[in-house]
């Protein structure tokens, strides 16, 4: 694209990271969803590590940001966010470009290709690339980059509060339980073990350790009296954290990490614990819930559609294997 800037950056200053801030929210303003992922987001805002012997680091950390500017536009057009883990050469970028952008797919293009291109210079290793909303020109553009489908993670919705169950229809209810409120400072420790068990091969969810934990504690959503936890026997055997969206059009509740032991699968808490987050989100005011689910998960669509909940949009996740320089 004729005139367009790229540039890389692996530190940026805090007036660069308040462009980039800046271009994420007017594109999730106009598109209704974030820009990038969460934890994309809190790589970019996080402090340069820190850490010392005893203490564990983050586990991924921003590796490259790719900045798109145009000479006659004041504003940055465009942002890929490279992060990963460079020790064992696992990378993943997610990109936007302002959504008021003249000639917006060859933007995209050019952050693609100087993403891969920064990871080759890196040393190669696996590049995982995240599409919000994919549709068959994100399908092209990743092709005509080397990556391959990987990954369909379906964005579900459902109006809030659910209808009670009616058995005389058919409906059955759903089991009945007793949760208490996480409690910042005492439930770290039980949590992530339980969590970690329930993800044992969850790419994202799984392996959680307690820095990424507090991670999230200090976001400005975090509401320990939504992060409903689940016990037997004084075990905490499952939880359903949620989260609010004020900010989108409509807010959102989300259904934002649930899991049960292995161990005391079987026995319908999948199913309580998300309708006692619902049951939370809608005594908040919320109208619309919401979570996400892997497409390959059936059974867990299947239960999802169950209880009401509907496609909204499917994210991508496409990967390849990048050649070092």
């Amino acid at each position: 694209m004729d005139g367009l800037d790229i540039t890389v950056v692996s530190g940026p200053d805090p007036a660069v990271v308040d462009e980039i801030l800046a271009l994420l929210h007017r594109s999730a303003r106009a598109t209704g969803h974030a820009a990038i992922s969460e934890h994309k987001r809190m790589e970019l805002v996080r402090r340069p590590d820190t850490s010392g012997p005893g203490t564990t680091p983050p586990p991924a950390r921003l590796v490259a940001g790719v900045l798109a500017r145009l000479p006659q536009v004041a504003d940055l057009i465009g942002y890929a966010h490279v992060g990963g883990d460079p020790a064992v050469r696992d990378y993943a970028v997610e990109l936007t470009v302002d959504p008021g952008a003249d000639g917006a797919p060859a933007i995209a293009d050019a952050l693609l290709g100087a993403s891969v291109d920064q990871v080759k210079a890196l040393g190669g290793g696996n590049l995982r690339l995240w599409q919000s909303q994919a549709a068959a020109a994100d399908d092209a553009r990743a092709s005509a980059h080397g990556f391959h489908l990987e990954r369909n993670l379906i964005q579900m919705r459902c109006p809030l509060p659910l209808p009670r169950p009616d058995p005389a229809a058919g409906s059955a209810p759903g089991i009945p339980i007793a949760t208490r409120p996480f409690r910042p400072g005492g439930d770290e420790e039980a949590w992530l073990a339980t969590n970690n068990r329930a993800f044992a091969s969850h790419p994202e969810q799984g392996h959680w350790d307690l820095a990424t934990l507090l991670e999230h504690e200090s976001e400005p959503w975090f509401d320990p009296e939504g992060f409903l936890l689940l016990e037997e026997g004084g075990r905490l055997v499952g939880s359903c954290w949620t989260k609010i969206h004020a900010s989108t059009d409509p807010p959102l509740g989300e259904i934002y990490v649930i899991g049960v032991d292995p161990e005391f699968h079987g026995r319908g808490w999948g199913r309580a614990l998300t309708l006692a987050g619902l049951d939370w989100l809608a005594g908040r005011g919320l109208r619309v819930g919401m979570l996400y689910v892997d497409a390959d998960n059936r059974a867990a669509v299947s239960m999802y559609r169950s209880m009401g909940f509907a496609e909204d949009h499917v994210d991508r996740a496409y990967v390849t294997t990048v050649d070092p320089a």
